[in-house]
């Protein structure tokens, strides 16, 4: 049998079909996909237009497709090039929704217009993530031109809200599409990334006591009698606690991959007033009330090693401390509430000797690339899969400027992601001669 030297297949035919690449990529970006969750009218995105667009261009090809809504006009497509199982599958996992363009004066080029200068094809979702699907559905064609039969299952997951919590992608592993291993092409330089990090976002819950506003006075000073407490200022006592928190975290618990003090806390959203209504207070506009009710929304990252449940117990010990210092919090202690909004993402930590890791390394290596590793230091869906003990690791293109004015992603890398991943799939299926595996 003739030996393939797939070095140079691969090579030549990404260099052939550059400029097909490049269209695909452009019309995407036209499609305006942006999160139905961060516009007013939510019937305005055009995720299910673009769904629709790769439904047609993905069965052109000759794949299996399933495409069904996970919102109303919210589809996710998963397509399969078949394999002669689905003992081993590979995943290559893409999400398409964007978010806006924001103020389109800032933009030196229509942000949905996928202008191409020098090198850099610009645009709103280009390098987060339209690029890395892009990637993904290239590597189905190469398949498919050659008619390459693999020993397994390959399945392209494009899914919708990535950027607002992870939907898409739960839906996909709920409707029971699994496998060996989930590469998530998100933007990373080029630079392998095995882990990432755990997150949870938390409300904080904190009462006071309301009084009229011109009694403060009575409050703060002796001999008078104390009827009113702000709530803010207890607050603040909390955020100061785990502002400390963090600053030990930081100091103390390192992972190699990740920058120091990438375990981080983060008050982010912060609201007080009086009263309180379907669990956030109600009057807000009236700073001659002492205001009784405060919620804290918090944004805490952990490193991939640790455990969630710790990470917890840590959070709330550290504001039951303070609590316990503060006589009127003794009393009435600040409640802790998880999951807030559905946002819990578990830790990804696999081992740089993983063969979904290994893979990509030495793929990388057949093009004179030396690998390099990093952690992820923001959370995307490679988590939902490695919280169904599916090994992830995520791996894309090189640009910029992403969720800003004039993001872009650089066509050369683009092209070099390509091509390791086609390698990447041959050898994860045995099609690799022993020399090139």
């Amino acid at each position: 049998m003739e030996r393939k030297d797939w070095k140079v297949i691969v090579e030549n035919w990404v260099n052939r079909n550059q400029q097909h690449i490049v269209e695909l990529l452009q019309e995407m970006i036209r499609y305006k996909s942006v999160n139905p969750q961060f516009i007013d009218n939510p019937s305005e995105s055009e995720n299910d237009k673009l769904q629709d667009f790769l439904e047609d261009y993905l069965l052109s090809m000759g794949l299996d497709v399933d495409k069904w809504d996970v919102y109303e006009g919210q589809p996710n497509v998963v397509a399969t090039v078949k394999g002669k199982s689905r003992d081993n599958t590979l995943i290559l996992n893409g999400h398409v929704d964007v978010v806006p363009a924001g103020a389109l004066n800032r933009w030196s080029f229509d942000p949905w217009g996928g202008v191409i200068q020098d090198g850099k094809l610009y645009g709103r979702g280009s390098m987060d993530m339209k690029a890395g699907v892009t990637s993904n559905i290239i590597v189905a064609k190469f398949i498919r031109d050659f008619g390459i039969e693999l020993d397994s299952d390959l399945d392209l997951h494009i899914v919708i809200d990535e950027e607002s919590g992870g939907a898409g992608t739960r839906a996909v592993l709920e409707r029971g599409y699994k496998g060996s291993g989930v590469i998530v092409t998100e933007p990373t330089n080029g630079i392998i990334n095995p882990v990432e990090g755990g997150l949870h976002w938390a409300r904080v819950t904190i009462k006071g006591n309301s009084a009229h506003s011109a009694w403060r006075y009575s409050h703060i000073y002796p001999g008078y009698e104390r009827t009113g407490v702000n709530v803010i200022e207890k607050a603040m006592k909390i955020i100061q606690a785990t502002a400390e928190l963090e600053k030990d975290w930081g100091l103390n618990r390192r992972h190699p991959l990740l920058p120091p003090g990438a375990n981080v806390i983060n008050p982010g959203v912060m609201l007080a007033g009086a009263g309180m209504k379907n669990g956030i207070p109600e009057i807000i506009t009236n700073p001659a009330i002492i205001p009784d009710h405060c919620v804290i929304e918090y944004d805490i990252k952990y490193l991939p090693y640790e455990n969630s449940e710790e990470i917890k117990k840590e959070f709330e010990d550290a504001i039951s401390s303070l609590a316990f210092t503060d006589s009127w919090l003794r009393e009435n202690p600040p409640q802790v509430e998880w999951g807030l909004r559905g946002v819990n993402f578990p830790p990804v930590n696999t081992p740089i000797d993983h063969e979904i890791v290994r893979s990509i390394a030495k793929s990388q290596g057949i093009f004179g690339i030396s690998p390099s590793y990093q952690g992820f230091v923001a959370v995307c869906d490679v988590a939902w899969y490695v919280g169904m003990n599916i090994p992830g690791v995520i791996y894309g293109p090189k640009g910029a400027q992403l969720h800003g004015p004039d993001e872009y992603v650089e066509l050369d890398s683009l092209f070099e992601v390509i091509k390791v991943l086609i390698m990447t799939v041959l050898r994860w299926n045995g099609i690799l001669d022993e020399d090139q595996a």
